[in-house]
């Protein structure tokens, strides 16, 4: 039999469902004492993941990024610089409630026990991603994890996969084959990672990106939901054998 595949996944709206940010989300936005402009055509989730990116263990770095970004959506100052403070604070106290997105963990199961070499990289802190192997209990089935703090730049660029190979190859002492890792996204940004990366990219249409926007992207695969992973030919020929 061949050596099993690697498979790299993207964290939240693939592992996790990232409700306490979407929650979040929706309690500022309905606050009108921060005088929205320009949030007709911006999703939930968007709005939210445009602070969760641009967020850092570096609070000034964080703050100049933050105040940035969304000075389109609140035009005053001083009402950015009271959003930032608030939901900085707000949304890490929900976040216990998250949860691995349905089916998964079975899927998570059956490829480890298989042999398939499991990672996370994505562009969450390291402190919120090592909060969640211990709450979640990710260390049952992943060997790799890399944050944005774990590599010298985020996704898109490719040195999250980079890194996440090296490790894999130095601790398990295998052979990559890039022909037979893949990673799983939900945003073109993901896509793009694995290309720039020179792997397979897998995009999944049920967390966070659009099907408009991720076709796009053109990915090695497109999926509807992550129990479609089992369907995909390489692996399932694999978990036949």
């Amino acid at each position: 039999m061949s050596s099993p595949p690697i498979i790299l996944f993207d964290f939240d709206g693939v592992i996790i469902t990232q409700r306490a940010l979407e929650y979040t989300a929706s309690v500022f936005r309905k606050k009108k004492f921060y005088q929205w402009k320009n949030l007709k055509n911006l999703r939930l989730i968007d709005f939210a993941r445009l602070f969760e990116e641009a967020d850092s263990k570096n609070r000034i770095k964080a703050f100049m990024k933050i105040i940035k970004i969304y000075k389109n959506f609140i035009p005053s100052t001083w009402r950015r610089i009271l959003f930032f403070l608030k939901f900085r604070r707000f949304y890490p106290k929900y976040e216990k409630y998250e949860t691995l997105k349905p089916n998964l963990e079975d899927i998570l199961r059956q490829l480890k026990s298989s042999g398939f070499h499991l990672g996370i990289v994505s562009n969450t802190s390291g402190k919120r991603l090592s909060s969640f192997r211990k709450r979640i209990n990710l260390d049952n089935y992943f060997s790799v994890f890399i944050s944005r703090d774990d590599t010298r730049d985020r996704k898109p660029s490719p040195y999250p996969i980079y890194d996440a190979l090296i490790t894999i190859k130095n601790k398990i002492k295998i052979s990559i084959d890039r022909n037979k890792v893949y990673y799983v996204g939900d945003l073109p940004h993901d896509i793009k990672c694995a290309k720039n990366a020179g792997v397979k990219s897998i995009a999944l249409l049920s967390g966070h990106g659009t099907r408009e926007d991720l076709e796009n992207s053109n990915p090695t695969y497109l999926i509807a939901d992550i129990k479609d992973l089992m369907e995909i030919k390489e692996f399932k020929k694999y978990l036949l054998n």
